[in-house]
């Protein structure tokens, strides 16, 4: 199947998922973040960037609870424009009370208003995707924001996956320009593609 039709197939069948198979499936998988261990997870002021779910993903709410209750900066992607890196500004807990996140012309929620980062100056980044192999390589919705951003940045944070169990293939046939994930987190596993990534048990 070619990567065309792939992301079709998987992206309809996400979107055929019902609200709380939806739910279960993330809160089934927050607990594989309790099991992954790395030193940019441990330092003080730990920036952690991710994206706030709007075409299917996996839902990202359980993901910004488990880092809010260890104290860890959220920040979101932000499109500025069409062939530009992505920049990050954070989310904190007055603007989710205040503000539903307004949607971009693309479809994906953003906040309007801060401070931007470049992705460099985050430690951590949770990556959406459609599809994934087992050796860690990406397939995205097509718009090469992720890689774009990632190919420009010097410093690359610690890149991970969240997604459903079938979202997870045998084999992509990736790009020279993908950019490749370090872990993938989904309902039933926590996959490592780097050996200095480690699993507590």
């Amino acid at each position: 199947m070619n990567a065309h039709h792939l992301r079709k197939q998987l992206r309809q069948q996400r979107l055929r998922l019902s609200k709380r198979h939806r739910n279960r499936a993330a809160y089934q998988a927050r607990r594989g973040l309790n099991r992954l261990q790395h030193p940019a997870l441990t330092g003080k002021n730990v920036k952690i960037g991710i994206f706030a779910d709007a075409f299917g993903e996996m839902p990202t709410q359980p993901l910004m609870d488990w880092a809010r209750q260890r104290g860890y900066r959220i920040y979101l992607p932000v499109v500025t424009g069409k062939h530009q890196p992505l920049v990050f500004i954070e989310f904190t807990q007055k603007t989710w009370r205040q503000s539903r996140l307004p949607k971009h012309p693309l479809g994906m929620r953003q906040p309007e208003k801060g401070k931007m980062l470049k992705v460099a100056a985050l430690d951590v980044l949770f990556m959406p995707l459609v599809a994934a192999d087992k050796i860690g390589n990406r397939m995205g919705m097509g718009g090469g924001y992720y890689d774009r951003t990632l190919a420009k940045a010097k410093n690359k944070p610690l890149k991970i996956g969240w997604a459903y169990d079938f979202q997870l293939v045998k084999k992509l046939n990736a790009n020279p320009w993908d950019i490749t994930l370090d872990a993938l987190i989904t309902p039933s596993k926590l996959w490592l593609f780097r050996r200095y990534l480690v699993s507590k048990e």
